[in-house]
């Protein structure tokens, strides 16, 4: 895959997961404490697609599409799947059920992407969320730890972010 297409297909996927987020904001406005997290998730996700947009931008047309980059389809396409899945109408305002999609989509490797992708972009122009966003639905989950599905969710996610930090 070329430097070129692999932007632009993260840019896509970011503001996917921002109109999940949104979606799931839509579905809780009777939770104010929910919703807040998913919208504070979507625009996360939509700071990431301009980024990522942004850096497409600056990538010298002529030279963009020689850079090849092997091995990210398997992700992509992981990716993709975990979008879909979360995008479902029968999860519905369950908060439950949106955790789990959250978590499970957090547990992708999207934000890798995308911090790989950052090198393209100046200092002064990433975002200041870059290294970590997954806190606050991680601090949800907990609420909801009770439920066999989110807690499991939730420790994968917990253990796949110790595996990142890991010298």
């Amino acid at each position: 895959m070329d430097l070129d297409e692999l932007l632009r297909r993260c840019t896509v996927l970011e503001r996917r997961a921002a109109g999940v987020y949104r979606m799931f904001a839509a579905r809780t406005r009777h939770l104010p404490d929910v919703c807040a997290l998913w919208t504070g998730l979507a625009r996360e996700e939509e700071v990431h697609a301009h980024t990522v947009e942004r850096a497409a931008s600056w990538l010298d047309p002529g030279q963009g599409f020689h850079t090849s980059l092997d091995g990210w389809q398997e992700a992509l396409d992981e990716i993709e799947a975990r979008l879909a899945d979360a995008e479902r109408p029968e999860i519905g305002s369950e908060v439950r059920r949106q955790l789990i999609a959250a978590l499970g989509l957090e547990r992708t490797e999207l934000d890798t992407l995308f911090n790989r992708l950052l090198v393209l972009v100046p200092a002064a122009e990433q975002p200041h969320d870059a290294a970590e966003h997954t806190a606050p639905l991680l601090a949800a989950a907990a609420r909801y730890a009770s439920d066999p599905g989110v807690a499991l969710e939730a420790a994968l996610l917990h253990a796949r972010r110790r595996l990142q930090a890991a010298p």
